[in-house]
């Protein structure tokens, strides 16, 4: 008998269900379906092996450090300075604004596309703080 045309009744002893073929990780039955076929080997479980599946995930003490804090109308504030101090110092271009008209714009680039497509640049307004990009 093939592993494609067998179906596996063994109880599963862990909270994911697993292929009992290939060790591939099975999606959970779609709807009212009676087997799941697994999408790497073909061989088939059936649905009911994923009834009453209780996932349960632990986390090493320390994994998350930082609590997370309520933002307040100073962080807001301090936001806004830091933008502020971003938009004068970075590096400018004699680039039309088309908010406020401002002859002068700061940007930056970043490679967000595949290597052979040419990059995104960033730009800034530093006088209405007006932000759009562009795909070079």
């Amino acid at each position: 008998m093939s592993s494609t045309n067998r179906t596996h009744q063994k109880k599963q002893e862990h909270s994911l269900v697993f292929c009992p073929d290939c060790g591939s990780l099975l999606d959970p039955p779609a709807g009212a379906e009676e087997n799941v076929a697994c999408e790497v080997c073909g061989g088939v479980v059936f649905a009911s092996a994923f009834e009453s599946v209780e996932v349960v995930t632990r986390s090493r003490p320390g994994a998350f450090p930082d609590k997370p804090t309520i933002r307040n109308e100073d962080d807001e504030e301090e936001d806004e300075d830091r933008t502020s101090k971003h938009l004068r110092h970075g590096a400018t271009v004699k680039e039309k604004c088309p908010k406020c008209d401002n002859p002068e714009m700061v940007f930056h680039t970043a490679q967000l596309r595949s290597a052979d497509e040419g990059q995104t640049v960033f730009y800034s307004c530093v006088k209405c703080g007006y932000k759009y990009r562009v795909n070079s």
